[in-house]
């Protein structure tokens, strides 16, 4: 087979030790050369790995996306070399001996031959705007979570605020569970914290606040609440780190914020997920198929069969799907017809991951081009097949039984 890459390191990560083979073509019809090497991974001993791949002159190292191991050392040798990242899965050996020393081997000859799927590793920018997006999602579960504790609480005592105020910690909810922690609740707190449209029902919320609380539950919601400010703290710090390290990135989030369903948000959490460079993938489908929001395909022997959408980057698909069902609530937008359109054929469950399959495909055309977002609007569908509409109508009234003469207006 043809050689690629003539100087090619092949690495085998583990926690405490890291195995390196060095691939050494040096011409046609010699055998190639091989070094072996065993490192550590503690800070000393990676600085003698980058060393050593210096003093050999290594032009390409390739690693399998071994938990969180290789992401330090894909950054320490980056600047030196070429490091490629791949997913285990597509590595497998054939059955037979395994060693450490044998897998690195594999690796470095497969990367030499160019026969391995390289995994996309974004730029060191996109990386770090990566983890804080990814950090703020942990922290909003947190925060979802000290929410449903504390509802969970006063339901447990009795207190059915939930079930007269929608958001238990908006402006009312919020200020009702305070006063319920320093003390019993009487009208005048109650129509004090009442806001907007909740001041009529100010007699509703004082009843369903009757329920006395104990002294151990009082301590337990201002427990609650604490975990609640708390986490919530967190995810604004969070979300002004974000913003900051997104500024560079201006011009694609105010392209993305045009879309419906997309906020400045959860653009940059978009452009954390998949970056901007779309050359990087091999086209829309491409990336759909990463993220985990394809239909899956199986034909065998000209037949297919019917089965769930791969696995892919799970935030991306999180993102998607979020923007989706806020897409499928707006107006007048052509995201809401084709949702309606799916849902109704093949459920909302399989409607709502087609509809973000859909807004993938046009953030990937956004940011591959310099073109805007321009929404086709809710009578889209009803425009491309206007003829078939018309006859569906005017057939359904003949079954009725009337005579149907139809004269276009002039606006049509």
């Amino acid at each position: 087979m043809r050689i690629i890459r003539k100087r090619c390191l092949g690495l085998d990560l583990h926690k405490k030790q890291i195995t390196a083979h060095l691939r050494v073509h040096r011409g046609s019809g010699q055998e190639p050369e091989g070094v072996d090497k065993r490192f550590g991974t503690m800070p000393g001993e990676l600085l003698e790995l980058r060393a050593w791949v210096i003093e050999h002159q290594v032009t390409d190292v390739v690693m399998e996306s071994t938990s969180v191991y290789w992401m330090h050392v894909y950054e320490l040798l980056e600047a030196v070399t070429k490091p490629a990242v791949v997913n285990a899965s597509h590595v497998k050996k054939v059955p037979g001996r395994k060693t450490d020393v044998s897998d690195a081997q594999w690796l470095a000859e497969l990367h030499a031959h160019g026969l391995l799927r390289l995994s996309y590793v974004p730029p060191r920018e996109i990386r770090e705007m990566r983890a804080v997006a990814r950090y703020r999602t942990k922290l909003v579960a947190e925060r979802t979570s000290a929410r449903n504790r504390t509802i969970k609480l006063v339901e447990m005592a009795g207190i059915k605020l939930s079930s007269v105020v929608c958001d238990s910690f908006g402006k009312t909810g919020r200020a009702v569970l305070d006063d319920l922690a320093k003390g019993p609740v009487n009208a005048a707190s109650v129509t004090a914290a009442a806001k907007g449209s909740l001041r009529a029902k100010v007699d509703a919320i004082e009843a369903a606040l009757q329920a006395p609380l104990t002294d151990l539950q009082r301590e337990l919601l201002k427990m609650h609440l604490r975990a609640y400010d708390a986490a919530d703290a967190r995810v604004a710090e969070a979300e002004r780190k974000l913003m900051e390290l997104s500024k560079p990135y201006q011009s694609y989030i105010d392209k993305l914020d045009a879309v419906p369903g997309i906020n400045p948000l959860a653009a940059v959490t978009l452009i954390a997920e998949t970056g901007v460079e779309m050359s990087v993938y091999r086209d829309a489908h491409h990336l759909s198929s990463l993220a985990g929001l394809a239909p899956g395909n199986a034909i065998s022997d000209g037949k297919r069969r019917r089965i769930g959408a791969r696995k892919g980057n799970r935030q991306l698909k999180r993102i998607c799907v979020q923007i989706a069902w806020a897409a499928s609530r707006k107006r007048d937008s052509f995201f809401r017809a084709r949702f309606s359109r799916l849902a109704f054929r093949i459920g909302r469950n399989k409607a709502i991951v087609a509809t973000a399959r859909h807004v993938l495909v046009v953030v990937y055309h956004l940011l591959a081009g310099e073109q805007t977002y321009r929404d086709l609007g809710a009578s889209y569908y009803q425009r491309k097949n206007k003829e078939q509409l018309v006859r569906r109508a005017v057939r359904n009234l003949e079954r009725l039984g009337f005579t149907v003469g139809l004269t276009p207006t002039p606006s049509a």
